[in-house]
């Protein structure tokens, strides 16, 4: 299953937006079933499984933890820490997915490479209750409000409810269930200014237009932490793991986070996985947000190496695919340098 999901940012801008500028969301969802002969189609196949299914985000998460982080003030992205690949929190030893001692590095490295010490210490550092105010104003607390039929998420419980193991592993995308719509609108945050823009997917009925595209934006990071992360997530596609997506012509000028999650079966987290890439080009002046999410990939070899079915391996390509296609058909070229 490759659903994709994607929306045009309404441009930067240092100050409040009047909501009058186009954002509107495009999706699709394989496999789907055949229209004309739906009689015979497994009921499932029509669920939506953009606004409908939940997931748990793995690492694109970062984007919301590192920015959430930067706009406290807690930590910058420059700031050294030291990741000895492991860290205990709440009686868990929770360690980064390569489980390596990766000594002093910059928040910029962690989100690179995709560390999660790097992520809880950046939530720790703010804070839990200012990374879970965070997590409200990104909009991965509640449904989203797009205008499409039965979407769905799993809110999360108060934060007095959550122990310390819970927030650390909700700042690295483990432990918390969104929908495809609501992630891809908190990081379209960061390609749009700092400022959330609704997703709809109707422009209009007839001569009324849809109210969401009149709908105010409301600022939930400032221009210059938006500008920050920008260049952290151009960082991760020119020198980590976001290689696979590079467009061309866009190498330099475009940003990206990888997502790689482990399912949960009755309680249990089990060898089955979602990955996902999201980006946005051209970085300064994005012309589309765009979140690639597989199910269950299975890349060659992943029989014996399970790491194989990362997202730079398996949601990447695809994101990279259908980016090159739309920026011939829309003519999108790089910011002048």
């Amino acid at each position: 299953m490759t659903p994709t999901s994607s929306s045009r940012p309404s441009g930067r801008s240092p100050t409040a937006s009047s909501g009058t500028e186009p954002r509107a969301a495009a999706c699709s969802d394989y496999p789907s079933y055949n229209a004309n002969n739906f009689a015979h189609t497994d009921p499932s196949a029509f669920l939506d499984n953009i606004s409908s299914s939940v997931y748990e985000p793995g690492s694109v998460m970062k984007v919301v933890t590192l920015s959430g982080a930067i706009n406290a003030g807690a930590i910058t992205p420059d700031m050294v820490i030291n990741d000895p690949g492991f860290l205990y929190v709440g009686g868990y030893r929770i360690s980064d997915w390569d489980q390596r001692n990766h000594g002093n590095i910059t928040y910029t490295y962690v989100l690179e490479h995709s560390l999660n010490v790097g992520a809880m210490k950046a939530m720790q550092a703010e804070g839990h209750a200012t990374f879970y105010s965070y997590l409200q104003a990104f909009g991965l607390t509640k449904l989203s409000g797009i205008d499409v039929a039965a979407e769905n998420t799993v809110p999360l419980p108060p934060a007095a409810q959550m122990g310390d193991s819970q927030f650390a592993t909700a700042s690295f995308g483990q432990g918390i269930d969104v929908n495809m719509v609501q992630m891809l609108a908190a990081v379209n945050i960061v390609a749009n200014g700092g400022r959330y823009a609704p997703p709809h997917v109707v422009e209009r009925i007839g001569t009324t237009l849809n109210p969401l595209l009149m709908a105010p934006q409301r600022q939930v990071i400032t221009p210059a932490t938006a500008a920050a992360m920008t260049a952290m997530m151009e960082q991760v596609v020119q020198n980590g793991s976001g290689f696979n997506s590079r467009v061309r012509g866009f190498e330099k000028d475009q940003a990206g986070k990888t997502g790689t999650s482990q399912m949960p079966v009755n309680g249990k987290y089990t060898s089955d996985e979602w990955t996902s890439f999201v980006g946005f080009l051209p970085a300064q002046h994005p012309k589309f947000t765009m979140l690639v999410v597989i199910r269950k990939p299975h890349y060659p070899g992943s029989d014996k190496d399970w790491k194989l079915n990362d997202g730079y391996l398996t949601a990447e390509p695809i994101w990279q695919k259908i980016a090159q296609t739309m920026v011939v058909d829309w003519r999108i070229t790089p910011d002048p340098k």
